[in-house]
């Protein structure tokens, strides 16, 4: 039903009392629940089939679209073109993506397991006489019991485990270009950088006095940034003078003379800044090209853009309002960001911590001016400009902190509006849609969702998503033990993965090997294929087949 037309106001009015019914139980506000069928009583009992039968997009997501829409009519010049997905976010027509359970690891930890990543780790073997050095696919995790594992993806076993953590391993990531430094980060508030080849540990980062919920390299390997409940956001960067400065940006690509080896010595990382946000870090992503780091937070309808392009420890931070219409109402965190595949990160997907299930897909720049035209932060364009002077850090003149690199980011400033793409739904039919669709024709449901979402609140839940390689899907968990996969074309959440028994905590996605890697409080680890019929026995074919003279055949501790 249309929130701008009344042509058949009666059938209006049941339909819009479900929609309060529909709201005020998804929100758990039983009180006013019980006085509104009280009140409500007639209606409900003359329209009772409607009510009792009731499958209708929720009354917040269509609040949320009538607002884009009255944005969109309001705002002079947008050109409708800008808001629809363009084509160049799908790089293939498939309709595969992995669903299938491939293989089945359970006794790698005994903890739930919070990390998972597969990786070619490098292994000596004594062959003739001589050492050799083979490659293996493994399976790196973390969990809640404080070690990371290095488990061979063939056989089960796991051949390397380290505890020089205090607390469990909330993050891992590798080297984009430098594969066997692993960093990692933990509850106890400390991150490792560590060869992964070789186990020796390179450097460690005791920064953060809370637990660091991030950690992660920038994609040319410049800079590492760890994001903490301390609220404070810390930037890495390769000491002055480091190879590595100039050979790693994919911007200046490493000369064919300059070849990496096993010999060349691993980047060193130092701390050049620390920025201290409102509420706790919790969400963030560089942009494909490392010319941005894009950071959420708690409670803040805001996304904070770090310039990275920058000399000399300068850094401009633009704020982006999530909000369509530009108001500072907070009715959701930002609680995970993923550029988008193919296109440069051309848009940005974020999952949130509505009991909606929302995700928000947006333009990553919006280059239309806010409302009245201006986009003035404190005078300067829409920039909060960050400068490093005499020791002192000053972000326009305001929370001026004495302490070397450090900077207060304050959040009453005016900012950009981000454009919403398309909303996507957590709901029992798929009625995520793009923002441009009628609301007189809402979706009929083609699957049946069994699960329901509801059993916890999401406030609680940690929602995080991933890319298919093709931009065509995209795979999202938090809320229970189910993996949900929405599909870009047609705006709906179109599956739900089964096969873990208890909430999903990790997703990492092989691309060469057209894999999905999944691991949760179940302490298990999930291998997942695109195939149902021949996926496993294919798979398994061809690692052994890359692995045979490695002796590694004989799979241990594994179960389907």
């Amino acid at each position: 039903m249309s929130l701008t037309k009344s042509s058949n106001y009666n059938n209006a009015i049941p339909v819009a009392h479900l929609l309060v019914l529909k709201f005020l139980e998804t929100n758990k506000y039983y009180n006013a629940l019980k006085e509104f069928r009280k009140e409500a009583n007639q209606i409900i009992e003359e329209n009772s089939e409607m009510f009792d039968n009731s499958s209708t997009k929720p009354l917040l997501a269509i609040v949320q679209d009538h607002l884009v829409d009255e944005l969109k009519k309001g705002v002079e010049n947008w050109n409708l073109d800008e808001i629809k997905i363009d084509k160049d976010l799908y790089s293939s027509e498939t309709t595969l993506y992995p669903k299938y359970i491939c293989e089945t690891f359970s006794q790698i930890h005994s903890s739930n397991i919070l990390a998972v990543r597969l990786h070619e780790i490098a292994l000596s073997s004594y062959v003739d006489k001589d050492y050799e050095t083979t490659f293996t696919p493994a399976l790196i995790t973390g969990s809640a019991d404080k070690t990371i594992k290095f488990t061979s993806l063939l056989t089960g076993d796991t051949f390397n485990t380290f505890d020089f953590h205090n607390g469990g391993i909330l993050a891992i990531d590798f080297h984009p270009i430098r594969s066997n430094l692993m960093l990692s980060a933990s509850v106890d508030g400390s991150c490792v950088l560590m060869d992964a080849f070789t186990t020796e540990i390179k450097q460690t980062f005791n920064d953060h006095k809370k637990p660091v919920v991030r950690a992660k390299f920038s994609p040319d390997g410049l800079f590492i940034v760890t994001g903490s409940y301390d609220r404070t956001l810390n930037l890495y960067k390769t000491v002055n003078g480091s190879h590595q400065d100039t050979l790693l940006s994919p911007r200046s690509p490493i000369p064919s003379s300059s070849p990496l080896s096993p010999s060349t010595p691993l980047p060193i990382y130092s701390k050049i800044h620390s920025f201290t946000f409102e509420s706790n870090v919790e969400s963030l992503s560089f942009l494909p090209d490392s010319s941005f780091l894009i950071v959420g937070i708690r409670e803040s309808n805001y996304l904070h853009y770090i310039n990275l392009q920058q000399s000399q420890n300068m850094f401009e931070i633009t704020k982006y309002n999530m909000n369509s219409n530009g108001d500072d109402w907070i009715s959701f965190t930002a609680m995970d960001i993923i550029p988008s595949p193919n296109n440069n990160g051309k848009y940005l997907l974020v999952s949130t911590d509505d009991e909606s299930g929302r995700i928000i897909l947006f333009k990553t720049f919006n280059n239309s001016n806010s409302k009245n035209g201006k986009n003035r932060v404190n005078g300067v364009n829409g920039k909060n400009r960050v400068n490093c002077v005499n020791g002192k850090n000053d972000v326009n003149g305001m929370n001026r902190n004495k302490a070397n690199g450090k900077d207060n980011v304050n959040g009453n400033n005016q900012s950009k509006i981000l454009i919403q793409v398309a909303n996507f739904y957590d709901t029992d039919i798929p009625s995520s849609s793009n923002i441009l669709d009628n609301l007189d024709n809402l979706p009929a449901s083609p699957v049946s969702f069994s699960n329901s979402s509801n059993l916890i609140s999401r406030k609680l839940t940690n929602p995080r998503l991933l890319w298919h390689p093709t931009g065509n899907f995209f795979y999202s968990y938090g809320i229970d033990s189910n993996i949900r996969v929405y599909s870009l074309r047609t705006k709906k959440l179109i599956d739900q993965i089964e096969g873990h028994t208890d909430v999903v905590r990790g997703m990492w996605y092989d691309v060469e090997r057209d894999l999905l890697v999944t691991c949760g409080f179940d302490k298990c680890i999930k291998i997942w294929c695109s195939d149902e019929l021949s996926s496993k026995e294919a798979t398994l074919k061809d690692l052994m087949k890359d692995e045979k003279m490695h002796g590694l055949m004989n799979r241990r501790n594994t179960i389907v």
